[in-house]
């Protein structure tokens, strides 16, 4: 992946966390600043290398917006991510990236 923007939902590819759904909170370089609002929130973001991640579809104007403006919070993410996840159940690819 060469860039993310703020608010698009990313697919990490590679560690721990392999396969797991995260919201672009910030990206600088090659590195971006991730949550899902469960086990990473926004208080505590997990920096990922770019290389490391897919993007699985740009986010929302509202998410985007409210990240701009400081007011989102771990529920918008959450929200969000649960939309993704049932986007992509519909689909065979996005099956396997779908982990209930």
């Amino acid at each position: 992946m060469q860039s993310a923007d703020p608010a698009d939902i990313v697919i990490s590819l590679a560690g721990h966390d392999r396969d797991k759904a995260y919201v672009v909170l910030q990206a600088n370089g090659s590195a971006a600043r991730t949550a899902d609002g469960k086990t990473r929130k926004l208080t505590k973001p997990k920096s990922k290398n770019l290389r490391h991640l897919s993007l699985g579809r740009p986010g929302s104007d509202e998410l985007r917006k409210a990240l701009g403006r400081g007011t989102a919070t771990d529920r918008d993410i959450r929200r969000e991510l649960a939309e993704f996840r049932s986007e992509a159940a519909m689909t065979e690819e996005g099956k396997q990236f779908v982990k209930r």
